[in-house]
Parts: C-alpha cells; structure tokens; sequence
C-alpha cells in the first residue's frame, strides 16, 4: 500500500524551506516560489500554488516507490459534466473525461494497472473546485487522494474547509464506485508546519457529521482536536 502520508510530511519539511523569488533565501532546494503582482502592479508577492506541492510529491514518490509508475494530467475513465456550477456537475454518460492531477501505477507483466488517483490543491477556494475533485476521486475504480495545503489557518478555516467536503461527499456518494476503496483526505499547513490527515471508506458516510465536526472557533489547525483525524507537526 502507497504512504501518502508519510510522502507528505516529507513535502511539507521541503515546502517550508523553499526560498522565494521576492525575499531571496539560502535554501538548498532549488525550486522556488516565483513573485506575482496584485491588480494595480504596485505591490509583488510571492505566489503559493498547488504546482510546487505537486512536483515535490513526485519527487518523494520517485524516491519512495522506485518500482512504481506515474502519470501527470491523467484523464479519467469515467464521464463528467463539470459545469460553472457546483449544482450541475455530475455524471454525464455523453459528457467528457475529466483528469486527475496524478496517477500512480503497478506493472504487472507487461502493463499499467492504476491504483491510486491523487488531486491536489492550494488554499480555501470555493466548493465548485473541491466539488469536481471529490466527484472524480468517488466515482473511479481505485483508491483515491484529496491533498490540500493551505498558506496558514484561522479559527474559521477549518469549519470552512470541512463544510464544503462533508457537502461533496454527502450530495456524491450515491455514485461512490468499489466499496473497498478508500480516499484519503490531507490538509497541511504550510505556515503552522502541521498536517491532518484522515482515510474514508464508503460505509464511514453514515458517520460523516464526525468526520467532518470542528467546534464553533476551533478552525486553526493548532487548536484542532478530532478523533478520526491523525495530527503531526513536523519538528521544528
């Protein structure tokens, strides 16, 4: 079985000690985050996305699984229509095969046989783009991977964070396909240095109010406290 957990903590030590194109750095690593300028071209920040989170993943997975495959951009053998709206996207036998950001393969005699697909994703965004993830992830044959970093957590960003993925697996599990696959949820922060971590089968939704519960104002990933989440802070 693939420890995606174990590659993430991984990550995330490397993530946060990338340099940045706007402060400079002395960091060994030699993939920084690029600068980008808001609106009005007076201020530059550094620009965060899912990319960086991305290619590292694959850099610890190659380290950690030499005898695996991956693929990038990977479509989906299922059919999608993901629409504009998070109300109408669904399954669609004449819609079109979406992608997953990852797949990761077993050769077994001479070919390619998927077993993990794998999204990730960068900051808080609305649930339309956590909806088309979740969506993908339940409705394909193989075990499945949510990774979700964010820049830091406030006491409302959990809340927010779960709202939306109780929605998604609560409105998509009727076409939840192979009910002895798992999706595993991660949620890091890069600021506060934490992970959460979590692995859902599809008899685990009849409980998916305790999954997904953060009491009112307890949103920040260093007061969060949940039974069915693993909590690792990285050594510092």
């Amino acid at each position: 079985m693939i420890n995606i957990l174990e590659i993430n903590k991984k990550v995330l030590a490397r993530l946060c000690e990338l340099n940045s194109e706007k402060d400079g750095g002395n960091s060994d690593e030699k993939l920084i985050f690029p600068s980008k300028f808001q609106a009005d071209r007076k201020k530059e920040i550094i620009r965060y996305s899912e990319q960086e989170l991305r290619f590292l993943f694959v850099e610890e997975f190659k380290i950690k699984y030499p005898s695996l495959y991956y693929s990038i951009e990977t479509p989906t053998s299922g059919k999608f229509n993901l629409s504009k709206k998070y109300e109408t996207i669904k399954i669609e036998d004449e819609g079109q095969s979406a992608s997953h950001d990852m797949c990761i393969y077993e050769k077994v005699s001479n070919k390619y046989e998927r077993k993990l697909n794998i999204e990730f994703k960068y900051k808080n965004s609305g649930i339309m783009n956590t909806g088309k993830d979740i969506l993908k992830l339940i409705r394909e044959e193989q075990d499945g991977a949510f990774i979700h970093l964010l820049k830091n957590t406030n006491s409302g960003t959990l809340i927010s964070v779960f709202k939306k993925l109780a929605q998604c697996f609560a409105d998509f599990t009727p076409v939840w396909k192979n009910e002895d696959k798992f999706i595993e949820i991660t949620i890091m922060s890069l600021e506060q240095k934490k992970i959460i971590q979590c692995r859902l089968k599809k008899k685990d939704l009849i409980n998916l109010d305790s999954f997904f519960f953060v009491p009112n104002k307890m949103g920040n990933i260093n007061t969060f406290k949940n039974l069915n989440w693993k909590i690792i802070e990285l050594e510092k």
